[in-house]
């Protein structure tokens, strides 16, 4: 149930498990190198110095890690700091 009334132009989220058509093979074979994924880093293989080194980033709903270049990927939000209240 949602709160509020959906129309034309409302943004939604949902789970690719709840799409009924087409099925998710469909789907994974046309995602295209366009999407964007959220993560969150594991592990910077240089701290993150260098562009031309790479992040391990765990994305929800993706079973192995991502590696990704550092020099490709833009900062949402930062970890909070030691002590940091979230």
């Amino acid at each position: 149930m949602y709160s509020m009334e959906m129309k034309s132009g409302t943004q939604v989220r949902f789970k690719l498990s709840s799409v009924v058509c087409p099925d998710r093979q469909q789907i994974v074979e046309n995602i295209t190198n366009h999407l964007n994924l959220t993560g969150k880093v594991v592990q910077l293989s240089d701290a993150g110095e260098k562009q031309d080194f790479y992040a391990i980033v765990h994305v929800d709903g993706i079973n192995n890690p991502l590696i990704v270049p550092t020099g490709e990927i833009e900062i949402c939000s930062s970890p909070p700091e030691d002590g940091a209240l979230m």
